[in-house]
């Protein structure tokens, strides 16, 4: 492991530890931290996180043989999502990053997977951050209200797509150019300023930018959560840990 200071990290004012062979930030020098590595007996609002599952089958499990992680199954039934979250306590004005590690196992083929920040620890019944339709420009739609996220609907197109939606107007969208692969680790990173811009980055590269991605003074909670939109196989997602940082207000 090499782990390297990067000051003022992706232009964030932040000083970062990170791995520089796995692109893991292990600690970020912020008044406001947290990191969830899922080494946690329980997984549920107790422990600070919240969490749902709408299907017969699906399931939020904790794992703590394997580094500790957390794992996501969608169930076997279409538009039935599980989800977790954190709490309202995140804001964009006061300079914010957000990272998750995370991988798809099992089946991804019908999987709508959403990871990031939202304005809300859950949308309605069966709803998601954005919409079950495609992540492309000019097409996509979002059921939240303010939400920087990385998301994939595999029914249309394997691409992980850089998403954004402030104050309920239209979405903004950029393919990545990655695909959602089985079994491949991606460590998402989201960087937003003061003003509500966004910086994207996956497996340490920036892949995208938006401005004005999110309401800055809006609070928002991490959240990840997947449905499959069709078909009748399971998609399971690992997620390693999750963490977020930023300015005190």
């Amino acid at each position: 492991m090499a782990i390297k200071c990067k000051y003022s990290y992706r232009g964030s004012g932040f000083q970062v530890f990170r791995d520089d062979k796995t692109f893991e930030i292990v600690h970020v020098m912020a008044p406001i931290y947290y990191k969830n590595d899922f080494l946690n007996p329980a997984n549920d609002a107790t422990n600070d996180v919240a969490e749902n599952t709408e299907g017969t089958s699906n399931a939020i499990d904790i794992n703590v043989a394997t580094n500790g992680y957390t794992q996501i199954d969608t169930g076997t039934e279409t538009s039935k999502r599980t989800w977790m979250s954190g709490e309202l306590v995140w804001e964009a004005e006061n300079e914010l990053l957000f990272q998750m590690k995370l991988n798809t196992t099992t089946s991804d083929a019908g999987i709508l997977l959403c990871a990031g920040v939202t304005d809300a620890k859950g949308e309605a019944t069966g709803k998601l951050p954005f919409k079950d339709g495609s992540m492309a420009s000019g097409s996509i739609d979002a059921w939240a209200d303010d939400a920087v996220m990385f998301c994939v609907r595999a029914e249309t197109s394997d691409n992980i797509y850089a998403t954004s939606v402030a104050a309920a107007a239209t979405p903004q969208t950029t393919d990545t150019g990655l695909d959602l692969t089985l079994n491949t680790d991606y460590i998402l990173e989201i960087i937003l300023n003061a003003d509500g811009d966004a910086i994207y980055a996956i497996n340490g590269a920036q892949v995208a930018t938006h401005t004005s991605a999110v309401t800055a003074t809006d609070p928002l909670t991490w959240f990840v959560g997947a449905l499959i939109g069709t078909g009748s196989t399971a998609a399971f997602v690992d997620i390693d840990y999750v963490l977020m940082a930023q300015r005190r207000a």
